[in-house]
């Protein structure tokens, strides 16, 4: 049985004054995708709230884990891998190491961590196994569900079968936690005194400066910057031993190398540096509504004006995008290859996913992506017969080349450039 769902009211700082920023109304799960348009869909309150005390973005009342399980085995997401080589050596040239040390994972995310250690000669190597440790029966599964079954309960049972770790790798997951404080502790109890803990989470810096709603997802309860990541270690008896923050096209990476310390004490933050985290938060709520119908009104006329658009990217930032704006009655379709994907229905906008070819047999004069800039370019040269009769591509995202000309110009005010 799934454990108790808990608020996260409270964090790390456990008494700090939290505030609501942005109430978006019931939203879809973004993965659940529908088999036909008329399925009633489940929904839940989405609100976005900030600790004033620590700058801390955060969503307190998450939508159960149970309700975020996908319910389809071939749903994936990627995290970005560049930097690992460079991390793994960082890892390695920690003090008291060597390679008999046990490095230990939390979730298939650290996989491709774990593989580097081994080819660098370290063999006392093990994962969390989510139905042998966790006791978790259904396949499927992701970090939400995870992240629900790493209680204190489930502690002694990974303990006795794997033993403490000397270093343990925690990759994105961190930013899904219902339960930080529990989340912490039961890491704390999975390294040996001396051991370190790796956490990797992604930056929500940029996001919210440019004012990117895409970056809420509701799988996400916690939305990290430098300043509110390497603060939040200190609330938890944790010391801050190496940190960098890997540059990444659409959102930076978040390293932290931490170790258990009972001598230190909360740090907070410099005032300065908490009013602008602060800043930024309130911000972001402010402007959704003026970018929403700038948004909108783009759709709107380029549909009147020039025809039929088609947003390609079946995920959640694009069902995000769509939803948050409310831009279904402007958008024909929504364009994946995927091939389980073709045939279902969005969440939220309950439009059909078809495949690229509706570029050409539809008539689609505009094609919106919501795609890593890799992908990206992919697209637009698999489909240059689209664009050779007239056809425009376009980007959800400020940092693209093919921005929407507002987005592209939150970018540029936030002070970022392209």
């Amino acid at each position: 049985m799934l454990p108790s769902r808990k608020t996260v009211t409270d964090h790390f700082a456990r008494t700090e004054p939290v505030v609501e920023l942005l109430d978006l109304g019931p939203q879809p799960i973004c993965n659940r995708f529908l088999q036909n348009p008329r399925e009633n869909e489940y929904v839940y309150p989405m609100k976005l709230n900030i600790c004033e005390a620590t700058g801390l973005v955060q969503i307190n009342d998450p939508v159960p884990a149970s309700e975020l399980a996908p319910r389809f085995n071939w749903i994936t997401y990627n995290e970005p891998e560049a930097h690992l080589d460079d991390l793994v050596e960082n890892i390695i040239a920690l003090p008291g190491l060597n390679h008999d040390a046990k490095i230990g994972g939390v979730s298939f995310k650290d996989d491709s961590t774990l593989e580097r250690f081994n080819k660098k000669g370290f063999k006392n190597i093990w994962r969390i196994d989510p139905k042998e440790d966790l006791g978790i029966a259904q396949t499927g599964i992701g970090i939400e569900t995870i992240q629900a079954y790493l209680t204190t309960d489930n502690l002694k049972k990974i303990i006795s079968r794997r033993g403490k770790s000397d270093v343990l790798i925690v990759r994105h997951i961190l930013e899904h936690a219902h339960d930080p404080l529990q989340f912490w502790e039961v890491l704390k109890d999975l390294i040996k005194p001396s051991g370190y803990i790796v956490f990797e989470v992604p930056d929500c810096t940029q996001a919210i400066a440019i004012c990117d709603y895409t970056t809420i997802w509701e799988e996400h309860t916690l939305y990290f910057t430098p300043a509110t990541f390497k603060n939040c270690f200190s609330y938890n008896q944790l010391s801050l031993k190496w940190y960098k923050n890997y540059p990444y096209p659409f959102e930076n990476s978040l390293i932290a190398i931490v170790q258990p310390s009972e001598n230190i004490q909360p740090q907070v933050l410099q005032d300065k540096i908490l009013q602008s985290e602060v800043l930024r938060a309130k911000n972001f709520a402010k402007n959704l509504e003026v970018y929403k119908e700038k948004i909108q009104n783009f759709f709107r006329e380029f549909k009147e004006q020039n025809g039929k658009i088609a947003l390609f990217g079946a995920g959640h930032l694009a069902c995000t995008f769509v939803n948050i704006f409310g831009l279904k009655g402007y958008i024909e379709c929504f364009i994946d290859d995927h091939p389980q994907k073709n045939g279902l229905f969005m969440p939220g906008s309950k439009l059909e996913i078809k495949g690229s070819r509706v570029l050409i047999d539809d008539n689609i004069k505009l094609c919106v992506l919501s795609l890593n800039p890799l992908s990206e370019k992919k697209v637009i040269a698999n489909n240059q017969s689209f664009v050779k009769q007239g056809g425009e591509f376009t980007s959800i995202f400020g940092g693209s080349s093919c921005a929407l000309e507002i987005l592209r110009s939150n970018r540029k005010e936030a002070g970022y450039a392209n």
